[in-house]
Parts: structure tokens; sequence; C-alpha cells
């Protein structure tokens, strides 16, 4: 709620930036939302909220479920999604390499960006065989109890990664790293080994190795995971998954 006043203060046009902060609310796990709900979760009056949902509605991006009273978000904002996925030409440059790596490994395999101090999952690729897996592309997730957060967190500017350092960390299992001196060390043996792991810090259970992507000027621009049940990922799969991994984004890094 803070954060949402703050980026709204700070905008010239405070009306837009409140009615975009609504839009936000909605999410994977958010699909249909309520107006008290939103009202209470951004600090706005309820009546600013209807508003600017009625307004959404009119234009044809949100619709209410008459059933439930609640919005969601409509077909229209898959316009916007369409040509954002356009001009993401190197999602589709990954989409071998990830295949590849999951075929390999045997295990999922993750192409993320960072995007607003979070993970932002663009593709996944799923091993051969089968298995109840499912797409989370569009989702986000923490950078600091992610592979793929921590590789790129460890390699971001100084600048950006202290900001992110700065802002509250949930624990989600016993394993997440919250406290900020033992997060800092992490980060470190990242930088050293040129490769993360997440060992059950988000997902109990779930362990994931994830190498970080370079652009051409050398900036972290995106990450590849590999990431599957915890019992699979003893230290010699971990370091034989980072060589996979590594062995064949090669081609891509620096170039993008």
């Amino acid at each position: 709620m803070l954060q949402a006043n703050l980026q709204t203060n700070e905008c010239k046009v405070k009306s837009l930036a409140k009615a975009m902060h609504v839009l936000e609310c909605f999410s994977v796990k958010a699909r249909e939302m309520g107006v008290s709900e939103i009202a209470q979760q951004l600090g706005y009056q309820k009546s600013t909220v209807f508003n600017i949902l009625s307004t959404f509605e009119d234009l044809g991006y949100v619709e209410q479920n008459p059933q439930t009273g609640k919005y969601y978000l409509s077909l229209k904002i898959m316009h916007f999604s369409y040509i954002v996925n356009s001009h993401l030409d190197f999602r589709r440059m990954f989409q071998e390499p990830i295949n590849q790596i999951a075929h390999e490994a045997g295990e999922v395999c993750y192409l993320g960006m960072p995007y607003d101090h979070k993970v932002l999952y663009l593709d996944s690729a799923f091993p051969q065989g089968g298995g109840n897996y499912r797409s989370i592309a569009g989702e986000t997730a923490p950078m600091y109890c992610t592979g793929l957060g921590k590789a790129m967190l460890a390699f971001l500017p100084e600048d950006e990664r202290e900001l992110v350092l700065r802002e509250p960390r949930v624990k989600y299992t016993d394993n997440t790293i919250v406290e900020e001196s033992i997060l800092r060390e992490n980060l470190d043996e990242v930088r050293k080994n040129g490769f993360s792991v997440d060992n059950m810090e988000h997902e109990f259970g779930i362990r994931c190795v994830a190498v970080p992507v370079f652009g051409v000027n050398r900036d972290v621009v995106a990450a590849v995971s590999v990431s599957g049940p915890s019992l699979r990922f003893d230290p010699v799969s971990i370091l034989h998954n980072y060589q996979t991994i590594a062995r064949i984004i090669q081609p891509m890094q620096y170039r993008l």
C-alpha cells in the first residue's frame, strides 16, 4: 500500500497512476477481486476503486461476475500481451535451448527476466514422458528466494541490487534466507560460482539451479533454471545441471 502511494505521488497524472495500480492488483492467484479487496490492498477509497473499475468495464478491459459481483480482466487485455510478446525476441530465441535443457536434464526448465524487483517468468519447457506440469509464464516471484531471482540479483548493478535488498523479505519455508548478511554471502557465492541454487527456499521439496544470461552491454538480462524434486538434486546433479544449462545457453551470452 505504501509503495503504491509513493509511486502515485511521483507521477504527473496521479489519477492515471491510481487506475493502473488497480489493474495491477489482478494476478494469476487473484483472478477475481472485489471493490473492497482492492481498496484495502491499495489504501484507496472504495468509491475511487469503484469509479476506476466502472470506467475499465465501460472500455472493455474488465468484466464483472454477476454471481459474485467481483471483477476480472477481460480478453481485451490479451491484445497488449500479444504486442509485448512480439517484441520479446529473446523469448523466442530461447525456446529451442530451454527445450533442449529440459530434455537433457529430465527436469522442468524456466526462463525469466528481472521485472520490478521480482522475477517475471517468460517461458517454460518440460521433459519428455509427461508429468503434472503447468506453465507459469506471466507469473512473478521474489528474487531473494528463487534460483532465477538470485542468479539475476547477484549480477544486477549495485544500486539496483541494494534497492531489492532493502525490501522486506517473507520466510516462505524454513530454508528461506531472510537475514541480510547471510543473503549477501549467498549472492557472493553466486557471483563466484556463476550459478545460483534455490535450496527449498521458495517452495518446500523443490530445488533449483539457475544461470544468469548477459546482454551485449554485459548487464544481466535474464536467467535460465532447472527445477525439480529436492531428492533428485544432490550436489553431483546440481553441478551437472549447472553445466548443462551453461553449455546450452553459451551461444546466447553477451549477444542479446
